[in-house]
Order: structure tokens, then sequence, then C-alpha cells
């Protein structure tokens, strides 16, 4: 993958110069630091620039793996020595006079044109200020409250006698965080507070997690008082499958509203401006184009696709016998 990657460079940096693939690179006598070579129709050579200038040229994300991993240097020394025979191979078998070949070059290159020209009169010109982005967030504010949040500890069984043994052994004195300690050490916990990290507790949880059927649980959780235990054991059947449920209010989280100055809310704020912002300049742009080169379309030339009962019909009837013309009154 990686090799075919390398290749892929090659291929995109030729086309983007609009340099004919008629050589495979590196010929002898190349300046700089030869650092590879190989003979194939005479003598080729990889120098140190090339090299260096070719991993500056990579992504970003994929730089280090060379710049700074142990041997980097080297293994994209070999790639590009790889790389380069191989296309002095495809060249020889004038894989590079193939139409198909062709064909995939100029369309990526048309790709690279269109992409540079939208990155110019868009991207280049997308420049959201702070009060776009406080705009947004006074608009949408909504969309940035965490909504109430209630965190238990809760046993959750499928054995009504089991979890009636441990509702006594609460009731009688026994904390509820040891029993679940218990019962989770015993493989019987499932559901809320199933955790075999920390035995019993469900972590916060708001209104929406337990929905449908289950939504009586979160229902009673919410109502219970901090330190306040379920009076009676839950049942819930779920699908056929019984649960028994005990459980303690540990805490509650009010709603809240989030503010810009909040990382994650920052980003996803900008985020959304700046694709309107972008949707916005394209627009404006197309409309532009459209204007200067006076666009027609002629949209009624255009037949409507056959209905599908008539194309249905059509091949159901393929290779039947023509119908018998009714005879004349």
């Amino acid at each position: 993958m990686k090799l075919l990657g390398i290749i892929g460079l090659i291929l995109i940096g030729a086309v983007a110069i609009g340099i004919s693939l008629n050589g495979c690179g590196g010929k002898a006598g190349a300046e700089g630091t030869v650092i590879a070579e190989f003979e194939w129709n005479g003598k080729h050579q990889i120098t140190l620039e090339e090299m260096l200038q070719e991993i500056s040229e990579l992504p970003t994300y994929k730089q280090p793996q060379y710049q700074e991993a142990e041997g980097g240097y080297e293994e994209y020394m070999n790639l590009m020595a790889e790389s380069r025979l191989i296309l002095c191979l495809a060249k020889d078998r004038n894989l590079d006079e193939d139409p198909t070949v062709l064909k995939k070059v100029q369309d990526y290159y048309h790709e690279l044109l269109v992409s540079r020209i939208t990155e110019l009169e868009v991207d280049e010109k997308l420049k959201p200020t702070e009060e776009d982005y406080q705009k947004y967030y006074e608009e949408n504010k909504s969309d940035y409250v965490d909504p109430e949040k209630v965190r238990l500890t809760c046993i959750t069984v499928t054995d009504e006698e089991r979890a009636k043994a441990a509702f006594q052994r609460i009731k009688g004195g026994e904390d509820i965080v040891a029993v679940a300690a218990e019962l989770s050490a015993n493989g019987e916990l499932v559901g809320p507070g199933s955790t075999s990290e920390n035995p019993g507790d469900t972590e916060f949880f708001d209104r929406s997690t337990y929905v449908q059927r289950a939504k009586v649980f979160s229902d009673a959780a919410f109502a219970l008082e901090i330190g306040q235990m379920n009076d009676e054991i839950l049942h819930i059947e779920l699908d056929g499958d019984n649960y028994y449920l005990i459980f303690r209010k540990e805490e509650y989280q009010p709603e809240r509203q989030r503010t810009m100055d909040e990382r994650s809310v920052r980003v996803n704020v900008e985020r959304h401006v700046e694709n309107q912002k972008r949707e916005e300049l394209m627009t404006d742009w197309l409309i532009r184009l459209h204007e200067q080169a006076k666009v027609k379309t002629f949209a009624d030339r255009i037949p409507d696709p056959p209905p599908e009962e008539e194309a249905g019909s059509e091949s159901s009837n393929e290779g039947a016998a023509p119908a018998e013309p009714e005879p004349e009154p």
C-alpha cells in the first residue's frame, strides 16, 4: 500500500505540472547527493534533495512518518527507487500510451484544476469574523444545552428471587454498593450498573438514554431525591425478558447552557459558520459565472425515462410470440 501511495504521488506531481511521463525519472548526472541508483535502459539516480522535496510535499499528517520515525528516510528512499523502477517497466510496455490510463490522467488533471480554482475563488476568500461566530451561537443556543442528568447505584438482575433477596439485604442495612459488587463478581448483573470496573455505577445519563418501555426506569430515577432508593423493586419486561431493578440516586446535574468559551462548542460553531459561508460564496460565484458566460440550459430537450411498469412489461414480453391481429369487422 505504501508503494502504491508513492507511485500515486509521483503521477499526481507529473499531472499537476503538465509533465509527460516519457522517462521514469532520476537519470544519471542529476545534481545533488545520489542516494540510490539502478540500471534500466541506462542509469537512473535518485538524489537526497529530490527525496527531501518529495517528503515535504506529502500531506502534513504523513510527513512525520518519514521525517521523524527511525529509518523513515531509508524507507522512503527504497519506495522511491521501487516506484521509479515500476514506472520504467510500465513505459516499456507502452502503458503511458494506454487510452484508459491517459483518460484517467486527463480526468484527474481536470479535477485538480477545478479544485485549485475553487480554492482561489471560494476557500481563500472565506474569512468569517468573531461577530459571525457569536451571531450563529446566539441564534442556535438551544443546540448547546446539556440536558439534566442523574447518576445512580443500580442493581439489575434477571432473577426475581435474587432481586428480592438483594432488596431485603439492603433494607436490612447492607450498602447497595457492596451488594452490587458481590452480584457483579458472580456475573449476575446486567443492564444499568453492570460495568465490571465499578459495579452498580450507571454513570450520568439523561432522560433520552432509556426510551420506550424502559422510560419508566428513567422517570423513576429522576423522581428520586439524592440518596433515596426506590421503595419497591422495579420490574421491566423487554422483548420477553424480565429485568428487576433496585437503585439509589447518587448525583444530579441540572440542565446547563454551554458557552462559547468551551472548546467543543467553539469548534462546532466555527465549523457550521465556515460551512455556511463557503456555501454562500460558492453559490454567489457560480451565479456570476453563469451570468458571465450567459449559460442556457434546455431541460425540455431531455427525454423522460420510460415508466417502470412499461419497462417491466417490455422485458416480460421478450421472446413471446407476437399477438395475432384481431379480425377486421
